[in-house]
């Protein structure tokens, strides 16, 4: 690999760790292709994706971003799962993949907030993992939005249909 190629795969892991919200590191030593093509499968349909890293040219890319938490942990055989929108299904991805296959292993990972990353470690990536997705807060808050909506409709259509159930009650009692 000549200088211009290196030069290149670091801007591209550059634009990777500026743009993206969030990621998990991963040991993968002794995983099969199988198993992490499944990942990479499962995180593409999540909108994430895996990015397998050289070590060398990573720990150069990482500088200046809000991964640069985790350059001393680029070591071995490490892979980045990233994403730029939902880091918490990325993070769910990874966390059942790793309980799937024993020879992946949860190392670290960043949660971006502006331009700072905050590092979590395996346990703060499982904890993550156990937050509702996205698409479930959305929905909670739709559901909580439109609640009292409901209930006031409801208020509304009970007065006259406890009128009108009074009114049969008085026309039944005269026949």
């Amino acid at each position: 690999m000549n200088r211009t190629e290196k030069e290149e795969i670091i801007q591209e892991l550059n634009g990777i760790f500026k743009k993206a919200q969030g990621g998990v590191l991963i040991d993968f030593q002794g995983a099969s292709v199988e198993s992490l093509t499944k990942l990479r499968k499962d995180l593409y349909s999540s909108n994430a994706k895996l990015k397998v890293l050289k070590n060398s040219l990573a720990k150069r890319a990482v500088m200046g971003t809000a991964f640069e938490g985790i350059k001393d942990q680029i070591v071995h055989t490490r892979a980045l799962a990233y994403s730029d929108e939902d880091v918490v299904s990325t993070a769910k991805i990874m966390t059942a993949g790793a309980k799937e296959n024993e020879n992946i292993k949860l190392v670290s990972g960043v949660l971006v907030t502006g331009d700072k990353g905050d590092v979590l470690d395996a346990e703060g990536i499982k904890e993550l993992s156990n937050l509702p997705s996205r698409e479930e807060l959305i929905g909670k808050i739709l559901f909580l939005m439109n609640a009292p909506i409901t209930s006031f409709v409801r208020v509304l259509n009970e007065v006259p249909a406890s009128f009108a159930r009074v009114l049969q009650a008085v026309a039944d009692s005269k026949e």
